[in-house]
């Protein structure tokens, strides 16, 4: 499943990128005889963020809109093992997820290239810096060891975001109520007008591939949660009634209709 941050959430990963940065450039160049240690702080850093990351996708279960959801008539249960089983079975799935597979692929290239440029340049930048006593000195040495492979990984990163103009984000555990539809990642209230931030929903039906999506556009990228089931006719029939949607497609073998 990819993953696509929001605006928010990208301003707050390069902050709290930067300010990383700034607090181990300070800790090299005052105490390198510990330049080891910052590496584990480093480490630590990046398990903290990734866990702010995982806490902010996970947050729409306890949100308010949840809440309000679950206190509707749950009227449909997902089942993980006939969701895994007919994705399987849909033959064109793997060439959707392509991009995104090589999205994560530049992900991984990012994660290499951070555990092979740290031993290699900072033991150059310990020995210079154990030459020297000029602070600025070791400021630029220490801060260009940090901001050199933090553009690339940013460049990388931006990158496969623009290799990616269409997310499928196959939800594998949901539920449907009156109210609206909670799953994994996602929280969509019925009526789909009344959603929270003004987000626009198109509902697609492919009865053929058995599933239904909610599709919606972030910038120039546009984002489908989909959504398999066996009754999917039924399921679709739930979405077309509860939520309302304005923008209703049916899809069959490769022709529309709304």
């Amino acid at each position: 499943m990819a993953y696509q941050m929001s605006k928010k959430q990208w301003a707050f990963s390069i902050t709290y990128g930067q300010g990383m940065i700034a607090l181990l450039t300070i800790l090299n160049v005052f105490y390198p005889q510990y330049l080891s240690y910052t590496f584990i702080i480093f480490i630590i850093g990046m398990v903290i963020f990734t866990v702010i990351m995982m806490k902010s996708q996970l947050k729409h279960i306890t949100s308010k809109e949840a809440k309000e959801i679950k206190e509707g008539r749950r009227l449909y249960k997902s089942d993980p093992s006939e969701i895994r089983e007919l994705q399987a079975r849909d033959t064109k799935l793997v060439a959707e997820l392509k991009p995104m597979m090589k999205s994560a692929g530049l992900s991984l290239l990012s994660m290499v290239v951070v555990f092979v440029w740290y031993p290699v340049y900072f033991n150059y930048a310990r020995n210079v810096a154990a030459t020297t006593s000029n602070m600025f000195i070791r400021l630029i040495i220490f801060l260009l060891g940090y901001e050199i492979p933090y553009l690339l990984i940013t460049l990388l990163n931006l990158w496969s975001r623009r290799m990616v103009k269409d997310v499928v984000q196959v939800v594998t555990n949901y539920e449907v109520y009156n109210k609206g539809v909670l799953g994994m990642g996602l929280t969509i209230k019925f009526p789909l007008e009344e959603n929270k931030g003004g987000d626009t929903y198109r509902v697609v039906y492919n009865p053929s591939r058995r599933f239904v999506e909610f599709v919606i556009q972030r910038g120039k990228t546009t984002i489908r949660y989909r959504l398999y089931s066996r009754s999917c006719d039924r399921l679709a029939d739930i979405i077309k009634r509860y939520g309302k949607p304005k923008n209703f497609e049916v899809i069959r073998e490769g022709s529309s209709r709304r």
